[in-house]
């Protein structure tokens, strides 16, 4: 039986009592009837990443005031409640409210776009994902460019801005992606949203009339499935391989949209070859097919040449980049994009007109001369080497720790997979162990990422390694190999 509760970490009331009042009310609401098993507690614990004693506790006071029995070994039942006795409860209760607490996405909504349980409940050492390093944001650059903006443009504080964007700032996005990426776009095909999610949902919305179909990679960004599985439309989704999606496996019919993430997979770090980046496109030419290329972390690579993104491949045909600042400069920017090709253009900035009268100006005009005057530059090449440093230090611990370590997905990017080895426990029983450790890893499912094939192994544990310094990576690693114990055999020297 699955239980959707929502905890608050921040909240004066314990967890415990949280789960307590949760699942009674549950109860009470006739949600779970007479005789219903609860989840067992190492189960629940596990879903809500507490501690396995908060829900034990919780359990223990649902039985001691009779709303659950146990049986034996068997688990914890729902006992029958009087119907008298239920309505009278429902009187001061849960029905003077709002109603039921509707059901939840199976992740909590922060899991693609933050830390878990938000910043106050952070384990001591978290790997999550997409995090870059606070201390690597550049302040005094940033302070001196608003101070100057602010100094000369006050008039454009109380004005709308293009809801497609700044034209500055969009000039300079396009300069960028020329330059790094290949992707030759000009002015008017890009357009500035709130962040990289806010770029997926306007190339989805542009894109619907035209699509019968919806295809994605599996196991995907969790974010990108959060709006296709919403769309009411087939979905297709499809492996992903060592060399990216494997392209033989798309469907024929015609009247696709198509979400990959070429550069980088995520969650599994592979790197689409040029090979399949061809054939994607030719697939997408013979169905009448468009596909959207999300670029999240592209500004990273360590080894090997910039690799020429999958719009540049295509020459603006059918292929609709997008981008995000959030990964390369700070998430609390909120400034994402999206290009287009030219024959949806118009389609595009009235859509983004009637989502939003576009993003504030102060952020724009700072990122725009950020990247013109050569600072964004600057800032990408030292954080490169920040990251490939603790990249590094990462890979080698963990094959330091656990002999023939695999390592999926660390040649570019913020995270990478470590593909645990036969006979180790399952990778999310491992991110619970760990998290009571104070180290924060993270399986597939938790992690940002979701899979459509329910039965697929848990094998696989992401860390996201751009947030901490290297001596704090090699301190969480020491302590999963203490923690793994008799499952961690240490590499011959």
């Amino acid at each position: 039986m699955e239980l959707t509760l929502a905890l608050d970490a921040k909240s004066t009331k314990p967890l415990q009592a949280q789960v307590f009042d949760q699942v009674r009310e549950i109860i009470l609401d006739g949600q779970l009837k007479a005789g219903t098993a609860l989840p067992p507690s190492r189960v629940l614990a596990e879903r809500l990443r507490v501690s396995r004693n908060t829900v034990m506790m919780a359990y223990e006071r649902l039985a001691a005031e009779g709303y659950v029995r146990a049986r034996g070994t068997a688990g914890l039942y729902v006992e029958p409640i009087p119907p008298d006795s239920l309505l009278l409860i429902q009187r001061g209760g849960l029905y003077q409210t709002n109603g039921p607490i509707p059901d939840a996405s199976s992740e909590p909504l922060l899991c693609f776009a933050g830390s878990p349980g938000g910043g106050s409940d952070r384990p001591e050492l978290d790997f999550w994902v997409g995090r870059s390093d606070p201390a690597g944001f550049p302040l005094r650059v940033w302070r001196r460019i608003v101070n100057r903006l602010l100094a000369k443009e006050t008039a454009y504080l109380t004005d709308y801005c293009d809801p497609a964007g700044l034209p500055e700032l969009r000039a300079a996005i396009g300069t960028h992606l020329r330059r790094a990426r290949a992707v030759a776009v000009t002015e008017d095909q890009v357009i500035v949203t709130t962040g990289g999610q806010d770029a997926l949902n306007l190339v989805f919305n542009l894109l619907k009339s035209h699509t019968r179909q919806l295809c994605i990679e599996n196991p995907c960004y969790l974010g990108a499935s959060l709006i296709f599985r919403s769309a009411g439309l087939t979905i297709h989704p499809t492996p992903v391989d060592g060399e990216g999606l494997r392209t033989d496996l798309l469907p024929a019919e015609r009247g696709s949209l198509l979400y990959v993430t070429p550069s980088h997979q995520f969650p599994t770090g592979a790197t689409m070859t040029l090979t399949r980046r061809l054939a994607l496109l030719q697939w997408a030419e013979e169905t009448d097919s468009y596909i959207v290329e999300d670029d999240y972390d592209s500004d990273f690579r360590y080894d090997g040449p910039p690799l020429t993104a999958l719009a540049g491949l295509d020459g603006g045909r059918r292929v609709f980049y997008a981008g995000t600042f959030s990964k390369s400069v700070g998430a609390g920017l909120r400034i994402g994009f999206a290009t287009v090709p030219r024959l949806f253009w118009d389609e595009a900035r009235m859509l983004k007109a009637r989502m939003s009268n576009g993003q504030a100006w102060l952020e724009q005009a700072a990122l725009a001369a950020f990247i013109d005057e050569g600072h964004f530059d600057r800032h990408l090449r030292r954080l490169r080497q920040v990251y490939k440093a603790r990249r590094d230090r990462l890979v080698a611990a963990l094959r330091a720790a656990f002999e023939g370590a695999t390592i999926l997905g660390g040649e570019s990017g913020l995270h990478l997979v470590w593909k645990l080895p036969p006979g180790f426990p399952p990778a999310r029983q491992i991110q619970v162990m760990a998290r009571e450790q104070g180290i924060g890893i993270y399986a597939l499912s938790s992690g940002a990422a979701f899979d459509f094939d329910a039965e697929a192994n848990d094998d696989m544990l992401v860390f996201g390694y751009s947030s901490l310094t290297e001596a704090q990576i090699e301190d969480a690693v020491r302590r999963l190999r203490l923690m793994l114990g008799e499952h961690a055999a240490p590499a011959n020297p």
